[in-house]
């Protein structure tokens, strides 16, 4: 409304009281009246002269016509918006009222705000519903001009629109046609004869295509067509009916009319909505309002597990889950009392299948359309997961440098205190078990890294099946269940994260230890592809792997077993079917996480009561033999080196510890806390004649030259420099590929002060 052009409203009210209140109330909100009138027969004479653009119209009238015939008449010749304002509430009054639609229902006493707001929600959807229908008015005026016939439906199969063409060819005039189902006038055959069933429509992936049945007109006549038959949906995707476009075709012989079936019986084509969209549509149904299919198409039988004629009568809730029920009625129920489309997600647990459900409200009951939705709910829920990854990545690596360096000092001094400690001596057994809560701890912090960016491996190339038989002869075992391990004798070459293996064994046995019963058998054994009855696609491998270029990693117990619903969630982040408290749900999301970073896969077999095999496939390496041999070769390490060592660490506490175990060896240590510095002594060494005979980076240099740039100074000026990169943050791209910036090895952070002396006495000893 503007004060330029003011609403008009005729006001229909035999109390005069009210009627006057009512004028005074459209007055104040600056409407204009049209009129005021008491009776029905005087609203119709006021309506057509003065046109208003509301009618206000109570529902008791003095006359022989009460407001609800007077609105219906003027809604039918006038086509004006009426809102019933009356003080009746009863069932029948409300439910004749319903029948006209108005545009608005205000009861008595109102408010002077509730007026005016229904007063401009009626005219606001009288302008909307007017240009709907000039905009169907020009589709439909298209569509008559269109030379080929034409032919529409609803949803439910009947007759919406049939153009002058489609008149001629079907022998049936539009006035007669609407509201019929499509089966009795448009009546189609296939050239054998055989009437067209559910299927008869052209699937969507045909769209465009032509075929040639035979039509059978109202008068009897048989002709040749060309057809083509595709939905109509709505902007959101739903289905609205169908449009079917068809023109006589000349020079096919037509079959004699008892050769056809008979379009009139009960086995006609198209009998049902099934019959017109069952081939094409999503699961649909028609709901009536308690609750009963009055109508389902073969997609909806499918999806409840029956025989659409059977299915007809019945409760829709009775053929659902109790969980579905509770979950979901008040959807349907909302959607059933406010007459208001409705749209949400059910998840049918128990198949394992999402749906998007559309509810229209239609007649007094719903149409229930089911959208499966599965597959991007699947891409949904791998998208959070790897959110939670990075999340989690992004929190292992902010504390990882430091607690690695805290961990580096502590693993250092506890290695130095049971040095000085005789067996037995007092204390000793203190320190060892501070040294194996060390050693757990270190383990946490390594399954945490696993995430920081995708847990990049530091890749060595190792003979996996020594690998596994070391971890193997390391893990404590429980003495009530029988171990096995199949790993070999043979050479079994792979490029890998020895520590990434042995942490995804740890992680695999132990749920296993976890799910099993004293007696019990749990198996570790490493394959080639297809050895282990795993075939490439099980494994998520292309079905044409080459067996030689994978290893199969399987540890598998007789224990408890997972539910098979379950079974797809074991990877997810912080998921766990474990009662423990202290049950973090990250062991198989790191296996996975490892699985991934080697450009692997993983798969859990499992179900309830009968065990479960976690199966890994890792990429083999195809190299000589000898050269995975050479690489497990044993080195003597004199027990005394007189060497030189230089030290970049930014870590004080760690820097002395280095040079304390190296000490031990027999070496002279240098220690710097800045590349620049570590540059300057190494070219220092060279110019004096005392060259250093190992270098030990650490990556990282918060505020200063980190290890990998005062490498490629020092290589400048030695090529030959013997180096070890050492690091907390294994995703770094130096730490994986050490090699190509001219270290010899690899020393990730925390280590124990056993590996750092054994690392740099197989250096400085060769």
């Amino acid at each position: 409304m503007t004060t330029l052009n003011p609403l008009r409203v005729l006001i229909v009210e035999d109390e005069a009281v009210v009627a006057d209140e009512l004028v005074r109330a459209l007055g104040r909100g600056r409407y204009e009246s049209a009129g005021v009138c008491g009776s029905g027969g005087e609203a119709l004479r006021l309506a057509q002269r003065e046109l208003p653009d509301v009618v206000l119209m109570d529902i008791q009238l003095s006359g022989a016509m009460d407001g609800i015939e007077a609105a219906l008449r003027m809604q039918r010749d006038l086509g004006l918006p009426v809102v019933f304002l009356t003080g009746h509430t009863e069932a029948r009054t409300v439910q004749r009222a319903r029948g006209v639609q108005p545009y608005g229902y205000l009861l008595k006493p109102f408010h002077e705000s509730e007026l005016h707001s229904v007063v401009e929600l009626a005219v606001s959807r009288h302008a909307a519903d007017r240009r709907l229908r000039e905009s169907e008015e020009r589709y439909a005026g298209a569509l008559r001009s269109m030379a080929g016939a034409v032919i529409c439906t609803d949803v439910m199969g009947t007759v919406t629109f049939i153009n002058a063409t489609a008149e001629g060819l079907t022998g049936w005039r539009a006035v007669e046609a609407l509201g019929r189902p499509l089966r009795e006038v448009f009546r189609v055959a296939l050239p054998s004869g055989e009437a067209l069933k559910g299927s008869g429509l052209v699937q969507p992936a045909e769209a465009g295509a032509l075929r040639t049945i035979f039509l059978t007109s109202r008068d009897g006549r048989t002709l040749a067509i060309e057809d083509n038959t595709n939905p109509i949906r709505d902007a959101s995707g739903a289905l609205t009916g169908i449009v079917i476009l068809f023109r006589q075709k000349s020079g096919v012989p037509v079959p004699e009319p008892e050769m056809l079936p008979d379009a009139g019986g009960g086995g006609t084509p198209w009998a049902n909505l099934a019959g017109i969209i069952g081939s094409i549509a999503d699961p649909l149904l028609v709901l009536d309002a308690d609750w009963r299919m009055t109508y389902l198409n073969v997609p909806a039988a499918s999806l409840l597990e029956g025989e659409g004629e059977a299915l007809l009568g019945r409760v829709f809730w009775d053929l659902l889950p109790a969980s579905l029920h509770r979950l979901y009625y008040h959807e349907f129920a909302a959607t059933l009392e406010k007459k208001k489309p409705r749209s949400f997600e059910m998840h049918h647990e128990q198949r394992g299948v999402w749906h998007e459900v559309q509810l229209y409200p239609y007649r007094e009951g719903l149409l229930t359309q089911f959208r499966d939705i599965t597959a991007r709910k699947a891409k949904e829920q791998e998208e959070e997961k790897m959110e939670k990854l990075e999340s989690l990545g992004l929190l292992a690596r902010g504390f990882a440098h430091e607690f690695n360096n805290v961990l580096t000092v502590l693993l250092g001094n506890l290695a130095l205190a049971k040095l000085s400690l005789p067996e037995g001596g007092a204390g000793r057994m203190e320190l060892v078990r501070a040294h194996e809560a060390s050693l757990q701890a270190q383990g946490l912090v390594q399954q945490l890294m696993t995430f920081a960016r995708g847990g990049v491996p530091i890749r060595q190339l190792v003979d996996a099946g020594v690998v596994v038989r070391e971890w193997f002869a390391d893990w404590t075992k429980r003495s009530d269940i029988e171990y096995r391990i199949d790993a070999g004798e043979g050479s079994w070459p792979a490029s890998l994260d020895r520590q990434q293996i042995r942490r995804v064994l740890s992680n695999l046995v132990k749920n296993a230890e976890q799910a099993t019963m004293p007696g019990d058998a749990i198996s570790v054994r490493l394959t080639r592809l297809g050895g282990a009855g795993a075939a490439a696609v099980d494994l998520g491998l292309p079905e044409d792997a080459d067996p030689g270029a994978w290893l199969v990693l399987e540890v598998s117990d007789n224990g408890s077993g997972i539910q098979a619903e379950l079974v797809g969630r074991v990877f997810e982040p912080y998921f766990t079917t474990k009662a423990e408290a202290n049950a973090s749900g990250l062991g198989l999301t790191v296996c996975e996480s490892v699985a991934r970073g080697h450009g692997g896969t993983i798969r859990v077999i499992s179900s309830a009561g009968e065990g479960t095999s976690v199966r890994m496939a890792l990429p083999a390496v195809a190299v000589a033999e000898s050269v995975v041999v050479e690489e497990r070769e044993e080195v003597r390490v004199p027990e005394r080196l007189a060497r030189r060592v230089l030290v970049l660490e930014d870590e004080p506490l760690i820097r002395h510890l280095i040079s304390q175990h190296l000490g031990v060896l027999g070496c002279e240590t240098v220690e710097t806390a800045d590349g620049n510095e570590t540059v300057a002594r190494y070219r220092e060494a060279m110019e004096s004649g005392r060259r250093f005979d190992l270098v030990i980076f650490d990556l990282s240099i918060p505020g200063g030259m980190g290890g990998a740039a005062a490498m490629e100074l020092i290589r400048k000026l030695d090529p030959g420099v013997c180096a070890i990169v050492s690091s907390g943050y294994s995703d770094d791209p130096v730490m994986s590929r050490y090699q190509d910036f001219g270290f010899r090895a690899v020393l990730p952070k925390p280590y124990e002060p056993s590996a750092l002396r054994e690392m740099a006495g197989r250096l400085l000893a060769t």
